[in-house]
């Protein structure tokens, strides 16, 4: 209790001094692909994680975060925007072209760039627009962002440039690396685009199998289907055995291992020049990965395997860490936040919550009920599959817009690994009708055109 009241007033004092001129500098740290659990912190024993638990010891590790919708330009597009993909309308991976992002709809840069914040950007980019567009964006420093010539090896160097030249004044700089990534040119037996990976062990010496490896009884077809349409450069696992999927697990917690020794190298450039106690850190992901849940690699379906990400915000020998179970979507709440954080206007049109008003005081509810989307898609093509979930503190409710059977209702504490399909019990149909009503109402507030006919 003690260290909770301390950490209040660390917390409130910060906001204080940001809004009396003393801003803290903002580092957001990303990765790309990484599932919540995919960290020694949050007891997963098959790997490493030292950089990203002592994120968590110095600070609060959202357990229920979750991104906007689990694809790259998606998400990432709500991360720097506030605004979920079906507003922007970018719900498949998406060229860097110019002329595709409104300039009614302010970039994360820029609103820093406005709010008196030196701006940096290193890393995979990955967004609708070109990086070279500085005068929209608003990342005055963006390096390492060329898709052909990024490396996660050289981000920590350029993120150390960046804060030396501006460790006198507040900045926001943005650490954006490709691992575990790479998970996918692995499944496709390619070579990995970051690091080298020894060959993969013996299964009987790789992790065990997630106690929902299965694909689960009652499972919307299309789904499946999609996966066939794809093919199977997209998805290699279809037809993967036991054994390759244990091999599959060892070779992505190596990928999570290896960006973590990245992250280290930012952190300690925030101690070598003098501001990591000046310095909120924020640490999450663009998404998830099916890390063999219901045998499924790659991302885009909703499970939580590939929708829920770490999020995580620090302040390296300032405060104690904890955990909060609040629901959190790092697309929507992300710049509210760190407008919070930094004493700068959020845009009055961002829907988000700012999380740093749950930091000040741990018992407040912001939020009960979550909305996520997604878009099946063949990379740039978009396949006409979309859904949604409705997630709360207990259930998620799943629904996609065709199929026989488009729904799923999970009850996530008695059945976290989503196994059973609540849809079709009618013990549970009371719920079912609550979440589906939730789910049209949601829809008709916000503008969401989704219908899954029902």
């Amino acid at each position: 209790m003690k260290y909770i009241i301390l950490f209040q007033l660390l917390l409130l004092t910060a906001i204080a001094n940001a809004q009396n001129g003393n801003k803290p500098n903002i580092l957001i740290i990303m990765t790309d692909q990484q599932t919540a659990e995919a960290m020694s912190i949050a007891g997963n024993k098959e790997l490493n994680t030292p950089a990203m638990d002592k994120l968590a010891n110095n600070g609060i590790r959202f357990t229920k975060a979750y991104c906007a919708q689990p694809l790259c330009t998606p998400s990432r597009t709500a991360i720097f925007s506030g605004k979920m993909p079906f507003e922007t309308g970018f719900v498949g991976n998406a060229p860097e072209k110019d002329g595709q992002w409104p300039d009614s709809l302010l970039m994360m840069g820029k609103i820093f760039q406005n709010g008196g914040y030196q701006t940096g950007y290193v890393g995979k980019w990955h967004l609708p627009l070109p990086a070279t567009k500085i005068s929209q964006h608003g990342f005055e420093y963006i390096q390492n962002t060329n898709f052909l010539d990024y490396n996660d090896a050289g981000t920590p160097a350029y993120c150390a440039r960046f804060i030396k030249e501006n460790k006198d004044k507040p900045f926001l700089l943005v650490a954006s690396f490709l691992n575990p990534h790479d998970i996918c040119e692995w499944a496709r037996g390619e070579s990995l685009k970051m690091d080298l990976l020894a060959d993969a062990p013996p299964a009987d010496q790789c992790p065990p199998l997630p106690a929902n490896w299965k694909i689960p009884a009652n499972e919307p077809q299309i789904v499946r289907e999609q996966q066939k349409k794809v093919g199977l450069r997209t998805y290699p696992s279809v037809n993967y055995s036991p054994e390759k999927w244990r091999q599959y697990r060892w070779a992505y917690n190596r990928l999570v291992e290896k960006v973590d020794g990245y992250i280290e190298m930012v952190l300690a450039s925030l101690k070598k020049y003098g501001v990591e106690k000046n310095t909120i850190i924020i640490f999450t992901a663009d998404h998830g990965d099916g890390y063999a849940g219901h045998s499924w690699n790659q991302k885009q379906i909703l499970y939580e395997e590939a929708s829920k990400v770490p999020f995580i915000i620090s302040k390296l020998g300032e405060w104690k860490g904890r955990t909060d179970d609040m629901l959190v979507c790092n697309g929507t709440d992300m710049i509210p936040t760190i407008c919070g954080l930094a004493g700068i206007q959020k845009p009055r049109y961002l829907k988000g919550i700012d999380i740093s008003k749950k930091l000040a005081e741990p018992n407040k509810n912001l939020r009960d009920t979550l909305v996520i989307e997604t878009d099946f898609a063949d990379n740039e093509d978009l396949l006409g599959i979309n859904g949604r979930a409705v997630i709360t503190k207990d259930f998620k409710y799943i629904v996609y817009n065709k199929g026989e059977q488009k729904e799923q209702l999970f009850d996530l504490t008695k059945d976290p690994g989503e196994m059973n399909n609540l849809a079709v019990n009618a013990a549970y149909k009371k719920k079912l009708i609550t979440m589906r009503a939730y789910l049209k109402q949601w829809c008709k507030t916000n503008g969401d055109q989704f219908t899954a006919g029902l």
